[in-house]
């Protein structure tokens, strides 16, 4: 069982804010992932991570995406964060 609960974009419960981060999230990313599901339930700390991950990762960055992916893979590892 979930801690936090992963929402889904046909829930008929869902709020407003949490139906536009996930339909945002869905877009621009093609694929839902978990993550952007359990963030749903904040959608403000989902838009700031998602910020953050374009600004250090993708559009934002001066690394190529090989480089960057290594250094995200690699943080990972040596702080024990598998997902």
């Amino acid at each position: 069982m979930a801690r936090i609960p992963i929402l889904h974009e046909s829930d008929p419960g869902l709020s407003e804010e949490s139906r536009e981060y996930l339909a945002q999230t869905g877009k621009a990313r093609g694929k839902m992932l978990n993550l952007y599901r359990a963030l749903a339930n904040r959608p403000e700390a989902g838009c700031a991570f998602s910020e953050l991950i374009r600004t250090v990762y993708r559009s934002g960055s001066t690394l190529p995406p090989k480089e960057a992916e290594l250094a995200y893979l690699t943080s990972t590892v040596v702080n024990n964060c598998y997902y």
